[in-house]
Order: C-alpha cells, then structure tokens, then sequence
C-alpha cells in the first residue's frame, strides 16, 4: 500500500502542480475520498449560486499524494488558493510567505469555534488556517456480534471491560473475523498513553522527542501490543487483504477505532446494527483530536479565497458538511446538526461531542509529519512481532529525538 501511495505521488508529481490556468476560478485542494468529495462539490455549488464565484474542488484519494502535491506546488510558486490539511501536516507549509494566516482577517469571530481545534491551527501566537472539524478517536462497535457474544454494547467502558469483552467476541468469531481492529499508529495508540497518565511528546507546543519509554506510557503501549500477540487483532498480511475499514464493513470486525471519518461509508451498512462508543479507560479518560484546517496561499486571490473558507465554515457550510457524517464541526452553533433527535447515525454520536471534553492534540511543528510517519513504522513492526517493544522505542529515538523543527 505504502509503494501505491509513492507510485501515486510520483504520477501526481509529473503531471503538474496545483495553480490555476482561470485566475477567476479559486482553486481548492483536498485530501477526500469517494463518500466525502461531494460535499466539498456540493459547498462549491452553494458558494457559486450565492456569489457567482467559480471554485474548482482538486481531490486527491491519498494522503501522502495531497501532501507532496501541495509541496511541489508551492515549490513551484503555484499553490492552490485554499488547501485542507491535518494540523499535525500543517507545519511544513508555515513558511515566510505561504501561509495568509486566518487570524487576523477572523478577529473575534474565532470565539465561535472549539478551542483545542483553534489551538492546533495556532503557530506563534497567531491562528495560522481556520479548523474545519474538531473530531476525535472513537470505538466503532458491531452491535450484532457483541449481542451474539452475550455482551452489551457499551457506553463507557474500562480498559479491563473492553479486552474481557474482545476476548467473548473472539471466542465466538468465524474464520477470518477478529474482535479489534486497531491501527498501530501515533494518533490511534496516543489517547491509551495519555489514559495511562503517560505523555506523548515531551512538550506539545515545542517538542524535542517522543516519550514512549516512560514508566507511564510504556506499559500502556504493551497493553496495545498484547492485542496482537493474543489474536484478538488481524495479522499484517489480512490487513494488507482487507484494509480495517473495509474488515468493519464487512462485519469482520468487533470494534474498529477510528475518526469520524468513517461514517458515511458506515451509514450504507444493512447487514448489521452499529454505534459508537468512547475510548476504553486506563486510568482517566482521553481522546485524541483529529482537525483539518482551511488555510489560505499569500497572494493577490487571498481575499477572495477568504471570503470562500468564511463561507465553508459558516453556518452554511458547516452544516453542509457536518450532515455529511465525515467531520464534527469546529463552529459549535454547528455541533447541534450531528446530535440532534433528526440526526443519522450513529444513534450514540454525542460521544463525539463528549469527547471534546477529554481530548488533547499532538504537535504542530514543521517536521511533525516526517517525525510522525518514522515512529508509525517501528509501532508497526512492533505491533507485528518484527520487532520488539524496546527495539521499537530505540529507533524511533535514534530517527526523531530532536528532529521535530520548530
């Protein structure tokens, strides 16, 4: 998948680079798949049939492929007038003369949108990009096979209660069905540490290193490999078969933690009953914050893209998306649309708001992406038996301790 993903950059990367051959047209760029490309198709319309503006919506299926495509552009000169990208990537990009941070042009208005999302998108004091979501990790359930395995669906639930109960559903599971479906990630092992009362990061706003190795967050990461080791999760090569989120369609899967990324996908499940529910509980609770932000290219178009992004993140367009499923909306007039007695499932969706409770946000600096993806790949060898735990804490200490940039 990962030398897909390269293949993907590479074409990207000869066939051209953001721009726009329309100078009226605002050019906007985004990491989105199938289900979510046309609410941002959908946000366009609305904006041209309000302004008589023309937006041109360049989605790209691939992260690592948004990525390198908004890099190459802006090595170009040629930046999109408005680009979507995770605050954990945005660092890269908050170069003099790249960026035309938000801040300044949304004054008091910033009042009006979730803090910790604000936070991540703020560099130096300033709001860099404006957070369009304030989503978080979630365990997304398949209420049918806990109801089989004699287990109730839960709405909170320890640590303990939850291996005891992937440890029912595994004893009842067919042939190429797993309890768990986790990703051995940064983002998706960070809310455990920190639930263990571990860190991260040594410091979120200026790290230096990654503090796995710590008394309080190593064992919570040995808990997580453990899930492997006992066959409660699938094997690298069914994963590499079946992507996690595909398992989970498939009703494979008990439990799947992920963002609320999932949920249109979900929503076109007929075979079986599913919910949400929060992140198990260590020690205390918490969960992990995934925001995406609009920022604006400096250029003679910035007024103009932002009068979009004040638009796609208004009352509007926030709602546009928020009834689309994919994000929890940062504007908090908006939080209503995804909770309400109308709203589409999943029936428990105020854990998402619940969560803003109990989140917390890993870095922005200008290298967390590199830094992130190197520990991604020794949590996953571990997490797979190649290596060991202490193995993997040794090399992500020898790629990333002091590489993280400002």
């Amino acid at each position: 998948m990962r030398r897909l993903a390269l293949a993907l950059v590479a074409a990207l990367a000869v066939g051209g680079c953001g721009g726009s051959d329309e100078p009226a047209a605002i050019d906007v760029q985004i990491w989105a798949d199938a289900e979510e490309r046309p609410l941002y198709e959908e946000l366009a319309r609305a904006y041209e049939e309000r302004t008589g503006e023309e937006v041109r919506i360049l989605a790209i299926p691939d992260r690592v492929a948004h990525l390198q495509r908004l890099a190459t552009s802006f090595a170009a000169d040629r930046p999109p007038d408005v680009f979507v990208v995770n605050h954990r990537n945005v660092g890269g990009f908050l170069r003099p003369g790249a960026v035309s941070p938000v801040g300044p042009r949304l004054g008091d208005a910033a009042k009006d949108y979730v803090k910790i999302a604000r936070n991540a998108f703020t560099v130096d004091g300033v709001l860099q990009c404006l957070p369009q979501n304030a989503s978080s990790l979630v365990a997304y359930v398949n209420v049918d096979r806990f109801l089989a395995a004699g287990v109730q669906p839960p709405q909170a639930w320890t640590y303990e209660e939850f291996v005891a109960a992937a440890r029912r559903l595994q004893a009842q599971a067919a042939e190429d069905e797993h309890a768990i479906g986790i990703e051995p990630s940064v983002i998706r092992f960070a809310p455990f540490v920190w639930s263990a009362g571990g860190e991260v990061v040594d410091d979120t706003d200026m790290p230096g290193r990654f503090t796995f190795a710590t008394p309080s967050a190593r064992p919570a990461l040995q808990a997580l490999l453990d899930l492997r080791t006992e066959g409660l999760t699938p094997t690298r090569a069914e994963v590499e078969g079946q992507p996690l989120d595909e398992r989970f369609l498939a009703g494979k899967l008990g439990i799947l933690f992920s963002s609320r990324r999932e949920v249109p996908a979900f929503r076109s499940i007929e075979s079986f009953a599913w919910d949400v529910a929060p992140v198990p509980v260590i020690d205390e609770p918490a969960t992990v914050l995934h925001s995406d932000g609009f920022c604006l290219s400096q250029g003679p178009d910035a007024d103009r893209a932002w009068e979009f992004v004040r638009f796609a993140l208004g009352p509007v367009g926030a709602g546009v998306l928020a009834r689309g499923g994919r994000t929890v909306p940062s504007l908090r007039s908006a939080l209503p649309i995804i909770v309400g007695p109308d709203s589409a499932p999943p029936r428990s969706s105020r854990v998402f708001v619940n969560g803003l409770k109990t989140m917390r946000r890993l870095p922005t600096s200008r290298n967390f992406t590199a830094v992130q993806d190197a520990a991604d790949l020794a949590l996953e060898a571990a997490f797979y038996g190649e290596l060991t735990l202490d193995e993997a804490l040794a090399r992500i200490a020898r790629e990333t301790d002091g590489r993280f940039g400002g």
